[in-house]
């Protein structure tokens, strides 16, 4: 079963303060590049995003995301 993005009202492209903000993103990985990967969110906004606190990450991945870092994966539904 794939994982769902988490609906959210912020995404990648969010103009608001992210230090001040508890929200996190969710994403799907799209490739990893490094200690980076290209991901997108649930409108269709792409960024790289720091995952080396999540790694190893690999494509097709949902991780959830603050302030451009991954801190945590979004689990399969069962």
């Amino acid at each position: 079963m794939k994982e769902k993005l988490l609906q959210s009202y912020c995404t990648l492209d969010h103009d608001g303060c992210v230090v001040c903000s508890d929200a996190g993103i969710s994403v799907r990985v799209v490739s990893v590049e490094g200690d980076d990967a290209l991901c997108e969110d649930s409108a269709g906004n792409q960024a790289r995003i720091a995952v080396e606190l999540v790694a190893p990450v690999r494509a097709g991945e949902v991780l959830l995301t603050h302030g451009g870092v991954a801190i945590g994966r979004v689990e399969e539904d069962s």
